[in-house]
């Protein structure tokens, strides 16, 4: 018996605008978010060419192993269980498909765009996974907020009209 009569599965591909087409103002990029997140998109969209973004990355991932390997303590102080671990530090909440935590990884979440989204207590009591704060190791690792905000304000120039630092 072959396996080559079976049919492939179908193939969908991440859609993505250039930094350059984002910049430009004149740009209409409604066809391009319509087959991202339409019916039939994945549900995302990627910015590619965005000028800085490889030195950022690799500055960010020099920093994962510094992070992963701060005491127990400063870690779960990084925690927020109320946003269901959507900002800060999360390791083990997320459960593997056997129902198991995922102990292989641990992540970080922080709003790219804004630090504090909202002071308005009722939406952050809300929409907590949305409207909560960043937070940051301030004093374990103050250079991965450091990092990340005074390279998104470079990297973000003006093209989404981001206020920065």
């Amino acid at each position: 018996m072959s396996c080559s009569s079976q049919t492939p599965f179908p193939t969908l591909r991440t859609v993505t605008i250039s930094y350059s087409e984002l910049k430009e103002k004149s740009s209409d990029l409604s066809l391009k978010i319509e087959e991202g997140f339409g019916s039939n998109g994945l549900g995302i969209l990627s910015i590619s060419d965005v000028p800085g973004f490889p030195s950022l990355r690799r500055n960010l991932l020099r920093l994962s192993p510094r992070l992963a390997s701060l005491p127990e303590e400063v870690k779960k102080e990084l925690e927020d269980p109320h946003s269901r671990y959507n900002f800060g530090w999360s390791h083990a909440k997320e459960k593997l498909e056997s129902g198991k935590p995922d102990l292989l990884k641990g992540s970080f979440y922080a709003n790219p765009i804004l630090d504090k989204p909202t002071t308005e207590v009722s939406l952050i009591q809300r929409y907590p996974s949305y409207c909560g704060s960043n937070i940051w190791p301030d004093s374990a690792l103050p250079e991965l907020e450091v990092d990340l905000w005074i390279h998104k304000c470079k990297i973000s120039e003006d093209p989404l009209n981001y206020s920065c630092c």
